[in-house]
């Protein structure tokens, strides 16, 4: 049983393969294999591996790319999110019930929020470059900056530091996103100003729009008006682990009707495993009728 629910998708920046951007990708739904992978594996990876891992295992088609988890790699933190919205629209559906809490000290109050998947996605972006130039004037010296935008490689470089101490992470990411400084003069010098790398995080951001799921809300008892950022593998994450007792009581009822074998279920999309759920249910309500 094959899983036929797939969507081709045009990403914000997309893959660069020998000098040629690459931004048509084809994606499908999570299976209850990829589920119960993603569930069991995945609690031992850092979270950009389990991004990795996730979009490689759904990822169909990425230009000439041949090693998905290397394509996977290779994009851009903005397309892996794209990607990632996208998977969690086939598998899931088209709304987003998330809960957030009001900042105000005075307040806490909880909120939920009901998003749809399209109103998070970002158009694809116009003149993409591999590589992008940024001039920055600190302290009345002037750096020329050649850098990329960060991708899920880069994540995963700096993900174990990142839990220590975030600001070394931040600032190891985008040494790792710097060609040059500008002037040909190999790697970006080691002495770099806080502020430089601030300015330029900042420039990345503005490039990469995709890259950062900021919800704007405001309290419904309070009236504080505030922003929170969405990261959406964690949050697909925590929704796939809230199925996972769902996902094989739905084996077990099928297999106990069908007679099916545990793989052939588990190859099933959650759509596929509802609609023949639902026949069963169906059939018991007529019975029960008669």
């Amino acid at each position: 049983m094959m899983n036929d629910i797939t969507e081709r998708v045009t990403l914000p920046t997309g893959l660069w393969v020998d000098g040629i951007c690459h931004k048509t990708a084809e994606v499908r739904a999570l299976t209850g294999s990829d589920e119960v992978f993603l569930l069991e594996a995945g609690q031992s990876l850092l979270p950009a591996q389990r991004t990795t891992a996730l979009l490689a295992r759904c990822l169909i088609e990425l230009g000439p790319a041949r090693d998905k988890t290397a394509a996977v790699r290779g994009l851009t933190v903005g397309d892996r999110d794209s990607l990632m919205l996208h998977v969690r629209l086939l598998t899931i559906g088209k709304t987003i019930q998330a809960t957030v809490r009001c900042p105000n000290p005075d307040c806490s109050e909880r909120m939920d929020l009901e998003l749809k998947v399209n109103d998070l996605l970002v158009p694809p972006y116009s003149n993409c470059q591999e590589w992008y130039q940024q001039t920055i004037n600190v302290d009345e010296k002037t750096w020329d900056v050649c850098f990329r935008l960060p991708t899920g490689a880069d994540q995963e470089a700096v993900a174990n530091i990142a839990h220590t101490d975030p600001q070394a992470a931040a600032e190891a990411l985008l040494r790792r996103c710097t060609k040059s400084d500008g002037n040909g003069n190999g790697s970006f010098p080691k002495q770099v100003p806080m502020s430089v790398f601030t300015e330029l995080s900042a420039r990345m951001a503005k490039l990469d729009p995709q890259a950062e799921l900021i919800l704007q809300a405001t309290c419904p008892i309070c009236a504080h008006a505030f922003s929170t950022e969405l990261d959406i593998s964690t949050y697909f994450f925590h929704e796939l682990k809230e199925r996972i007792k769902r996902v094989y009581m739905e084996v077990h009822t099928l297999a106990f009707r069908y007679h099916w074998s545990e793989h052939e279920i588990m190859a099933m999309t959650p759509t596929r495993r509802r609609l023949y759920l639902d026949l069963l249910a169906n059939e018991f309500s007529e019975r029960a009728r008669r």
